[in-house]
C-alpha cells in the first residue's frame, strides 16, 4: 500500500509492519466451495470452542498462580510449582490454538563440525539455567507461549534510550504486541539487566528473555536490534547467552501478529484447523559469551562486540534480512495506521499518543 510506503525499508524493500497475507491462488469449483465452507462455517465454530477453552485455561492459570503465591516461603518449591503448572497450561494453550506439532531443533551454524577423531560433532543446547539470557526475534504473542512452555522465564521490556529494562509478567508479555512500545520507561522501573539476571539466578526464577527488536515484526524481516549489551551495566559475567529464532509458515492466515486488533487476530488464528511454528535454537557452544566482551575478556584476547555477534547469529538462525526499521518506527506506524483505518476509532480502543500512555489496541 502506497500510503504505508514510508515504512518500507529502503535497503531491503521489505515492509516489516503490515500483516502478511497469503499469495492469491486461482481456485475453481469444489475446492473453492470447500475453502469457503472452512473459512465461513467450520472455522468460526471451531474458533468459538477454542476461545472458550482458552478462557477456561486463563482462569485455571490464575488459580494455580494464587496457590503458587502461598508457597512463596520456600522459593524452590514455588519455582517448581510455577514451572510445572504454567508450562503445562501454556502447552495446552498452544494445542488449543492448533499448534499440535512444533518443529523445534537445536542447530549449528558451522557446517560439518567435526571432533578431533573426525566424527561429526552433535549440536547441544547446553542447558538453560536461571539467570541466563535468551535472545529471540519477536513475531507474535505465540512466541511468549512457546517460551513459557520451554523455560517459564522472566520477560523484560527494554527502555529505548538507556537500554535498561523492567520485568513484566507472561500475561503482560502476551499483551505487549497489542500496543506500541513505550518510548521510555519510568525511571523508577528501569533497571540494569544485570540486576534482573542476578535476581533470577538467586531466586531461581528462570532465564531472562530479551527481544532486542523491542516490538513484533510481521516475520518477513528483523527490525533493528537495540544495543542491549553495549551498556556495561547490563553485563553479567555469570550469564550465558542463548539465541532462539521463530518463524511461522502459513498458507491462509499468518500467526504473526504485528498490527490490528489482537482479539480479532486470535479469533482468526483459532479458525485455522492447524498452525505451524518453526523454532531454531543455536548450539550453546556457538552462542556469544559475555566473557568475550571488552569488559571481561583477557587483555591479550580480541574482544567481541556482543550486540554484533548476537545480530549475526540471529540473522543466520532465522535466515531473515535485517532492516533499518526500529521499534520507534513501528510506534509511528501504529499511530498513522489507526488514524487512517476507518471505523477503528469508533470501537473506543484507538491508539493514544498523548503523554497519558502509549498507543494501545
Amino acid at each position: 500500500m502506497e500510503k504505508f510506503s514510508k515504512w518500507r525499508d529502503q535497503g531491503t524493500g521489505i515492509q516489516p509492519f503490515l500483516q502478511p497475507v497469503p499469495a492469491r491462488l486461482e481456485q475453481q469449483g469444489l475446492k473453492r466451495l470447500l475453502n469457503a465452507a472452512k473459512k465461513y462455517v467450520v472455522g468460526p465454530v471451531v474458533a468459538a470452542v477454542r476461545v472458550a477453552l482458552l478462557g477456561a485455561l486463563a482462569v485455571v492459570d490464575a488459580a494455580t498462580a494464587t496457590v503458587g503465591g502461598a508457597l512463596g516461603v520456600v522459593p524452590s518449591v514455588r519455582r517448581g510449582w510455577t514451572r510445572c503448572t504454567r508450562a503445562l497450561w501454556a502447552r495446552i494453550a498452544l494445542l488449543v490454538l492448533g499448534f499440535y506439532r512444533i518443529d523445534a531443533k537445536t542447530v549449528s551454524l558451522q557446517r560439518g563440525r567435526r571432533s578431533a577423531n573426525g566424527k561429526k560433532t552433535p549440536s547441544t543446547d547446553g542447558g538453560v539455567r536461571s539467570g541466563d539470557i535468551v535472545v529471540a526475534n519477536h513475531v507474535s504473542y505465540v512466541d511468549v507461549l512457546y517460551l513459557v512452555t520451554k523455560y517459564t522465564p522472566v520477560f523484560v521490556e527494554i527502555d529505548n534510550a538507556t537500554m535498561f529494562a523492567r520485568p513484566i509478567t507472561p500475561w503482560q508479555a502476551i499483551r505487549a504486541p497489542a500496543r506500541a512500545t513505550p518510548a521510555l520507561l519510568q525511571a523508577t522501573e528501569a533497571r540494569p539487566l544485570k540486576s534482573i539476571t542476578e535476581e533470577a539466578r538467586a531466586k531461581r526464577l528462570g532465564p531472562v528473555v530479551v527481544f532486542p527488536e523491542n516490538a513484533t515484526s510481521n516475520g518477513r524481516a528483523l527490525l533493528q536490534l537495540l544495543p542491549v549489551f553495549g551498556e556495561f551495566g547490563n553485563l553479567d559475567e555469570k550469564t550465558n547467552i542463548h539465541v532462539v529464532g521463530f518463524k511461522y509458515p502459513f498458507q491462509s492466515f499468518s500467526p504473526a501478529y504485528s498490527v490490528g486488533n489482537q482479539a480479532a487476530h486470535l479469533f482468526g488464528l483459532c479458525c485455522q484447523v492447524y498452525n505451524s511454528l518453526t523454532v531454531r535454537m543455536l548450539a550453546s557452544d556457538e552462542a556469544p559469551r559475555v566473557a568475550e566482551s571488552p569488559m571481561f575478556c583477557d587483555s591479550d584476547a580480541e574482544p567481541v562486540d556482543l550486540d554484533d555477534a548476537v545480530a549475526d547469529r540471529l540473522l543466520h538462525l532465522t535466515r531473515l534480512r535485517l532492516t533499518k526499521m526500529s521499534a520507534m518506527d513501528k510506534r509511528d506506524f501504529l499511530a498513522f495506521y489507526y488514524k487512517r483505518t476507518k471505523g477503528y476509532g469508533s470501537t473506543g480502543t484507538s491508539a493514544k499518543t498523548s503523554s497519558g500512555g502509549p498507543p494501545t489496541i
